[in-house]
C-alpha cells in the first residue's frame, strides 16, 4: 500500500508566502537521516558548486471556463487539456468536463457573448472533444484566453481564481505555453534567489514539460491497481541529455525542481537512442522500487494524499523517512500543496 497520510484542511495554503522565497523548506538527508528546518532562501547553503539545477519552463493557460448549458440555466465547467486541431473558425480541444454526465454529445455551450462551444463526443472516461466557435471577428483563441481562469485546484479556495492568480500560479521563468497545472515547486524561486544560485557556482537549465491531468487525477483505489499517471508532453534536445550524462560522469549532481522534473529527466534515457528532437510524450510512473538514472537531489513541495506525486517521493525516500519527514512538517506547522511550503531531498 502506497503511503497515505491525514491532511487537515487548515494545513492546506489558500495563498502562497510573499516574497515566494520566505517559504519554509524542511532539508531531508538521505544519508544521515537528519531532518533540518530552514527556508528557501537557505537553498544556497544546502545545494553544492557544481550542481545542475533542472527547472521546467512550462506556462500555465488560463485553462477553466465556466459556461452556460443551451437549455435551461444550468451551469457547467471545462478544463482545457490539448488542443486538438484547428477548423474554419473554430478551434477543437479535448476537455475535462463538469458536470460530465450533463455534457452529451451535442450539448451546447455559452461561454461569453462571443464565444460558445459545442460537445462534438465524449473521447475517454474522462475527457470530452469540445469545438470552440467565436461569433464576432476576434478569433477563438483570443477569446478563450479572455474567457479562461488560471486552473488552480479545488483544494485553494474551490478552485475559484482571481487576479492574484495570474502571477501567482506561474513562475518568474514561465516561457512555453500548454499547462493546466504549475510545476509547484519552482513557485518559490525568484530572480534573486536564482542569482545566488548561481553566484554559488550552481548552473540552471530549462526543459519544458508541459503539465495536463496526471498532475492531479488520482490514483486509483478499494482494491484496484495504482493508476499510471498518464502521458505528458515533453519537450528536450538530445545534446541536453548528453550534457547531463558527461556532467555526472565527472560527479556533478543533478537537482530536479518537482516531481515533473524528475519524472521528465528520469525518462530521457529512453529516448536516447532515438536521435529525435522536438516533443514526445513519457508514460513513465514512477513509484517505489524505481532505480533512479541521472537524478540525484529533488526541490518539491508537500503532495496530496494518493497521488502520483507522493510515489515518487516515497520512491526517493522509503516509506520510513518519508513518514517521518510529513509527520515532521505536520507537527511544525508547514504549509502544504501547490502554495505551500516545500522540502529538499539530498
Amino acid at each position: 500500500m502506497p503511503f497515505s497520510y491525514q491532511l487537515e484542511p487548515e494545513k492546506i495554503a489558500q495563498r502562497p508566502v510573499s516574497p515566494p522565497d520566505a517559504a519554509r523548506l524542511l532539508v531531508v538527508e538521505r544519508g544521515t537521516k537528519e531532518l533540518k528546518d530552514a527556508f528557501f532562501r537557505d537553498l544556497p547553503d544546502f545545494l553544492s558548486p557544481g550542481d545542475l539545477i533542472v527547472f521546467n519552463n512550462t506556462k500555465v493557460i488560463p485553462a477553466r471556463l465556466r459556461a452556460v448549458l443551451e437549455k435551461g440555466t444550468a451551469s457547467c465547467e471545462l478544463l482545457l487539456v490539448e488542443e486538438v486541431k484547428r477548423g474554419q473558425g473554430s478551434v477543437f480541444w479535448s476537455c475535462l468536463g463538469r458536470p460530465l454526465k450533463k455534457l452529451t454529445r451535442s450539448s451546447r455551450l455559452f461561454i461569453t457573448d462571443e464565444l460558445s462551444a459545442l460537445v462534438v463526443e465524449r473521447t475517454s472516461e474522462e475527457r470530452i472533444l469540445v469545438e470552440f466557435v467565436s461569433s464576432s471577428s476576434r478569433g477563438v483563441a483570443t477569446l478563450l484566453a479572455e474567457a479562461g481562469s488560471m486552473p488552480i485546484p479545488p483544494y485553494i479556495r474551490k478552485g475559484q481564481a482571481d487576479e492574484s492568480d495570474k502571477t501567482d500560479y506561474q513562475t518568474v521563468f514561465a516561457q512555453e505555453e500548454g499547462s493546466i497545472a504549475a510545476p509547484t515547486a519552482s513557485l518559490h524561486f525568484t530572480e534573486d534567489l536564482n542569482k545566488r544560485l548561481i553566484e554559488r557556482g550552481c548552473h540552471i537549465h530549462y526543459l519544458t514539460m508541459h503539465l495536463g491531468p496526471a498532475s492531479f487525477l488520482p490514483l486509483a483505489r478499494e482494491g484496484q491497481e495504482e493508476k499510471a499517471p498518464g502521458q505528458e508532453r515533453l519537450n528536450f534536445e538530445p545534446e541536453f541529455f548528453l550534457y547531463l550524462k558527461q556532467q555526472k560522469s565527472q560527479g556533478k549532481k543533478v537537482v530536479a525542481v518537482g516531481t515533473s522534473v524528475v519524472r521528465a529527466l528520469e525518462s530521457m534515457r529512453f529516448f536516447e537512442k532515438q536521435g529525435f528532437k522536438g516533443q514526445v510524450s513519457t508514460d513513465l510512473f514512477i513509484r517505489p522500487g524505481h532505480n533512479f538514472q541521472i537524478v540525484d537531489k529533488v526541490i518539491t513541495n508537500f503532495h496530496q494524499p494518493g497521488t502520483t506525486h507522493l510515489m515518487l517521493v516515497e520512491a526517493l525516500l522509503g516509506e520510513e523517512m518519508l513518514t517521518r519527514s510529513y509527520n515532521h512538517a505536520l507537527g511544525a506547522n508547514y504549509r502544504f500543496l501547490s502554495y505551500g511550503d516545500g522540502m529538499l531531498i539530498i
